[in-house]
């Protein structure tokens, strides 16, 4: 084969804390005069609101886990 060779893919997996759902909009209180209602949105602690969290070394490896 002629080319380039391919990049390893870096192993990711689902987060196992948020389940991939890693922001959530949680709201603060009632609606105001205008109909608005206050939300603050939270991101997952474990994988910083990205959803995916590396694959532990030993399962990069193959080795048992």
């Amino acid at each position: 084969m002629t080319g380039p060779t391919p990049a390893t893919p870096i192993s990711v997996r689902i987060c196992p804390n948020c389940d991939g759902f890693a922001s959530a909009a949680i709201s603060s209180g009632p609606r105001d005069a205008h109909g608005h209602l206050p939300t603050l949105t939270v991101d997952c602690p474990v994988c910083d609101g990205h959803g995916t969290v590396l694959a532990p070394a030993a399962q990069l490896t193959g080795g048992r886990a």
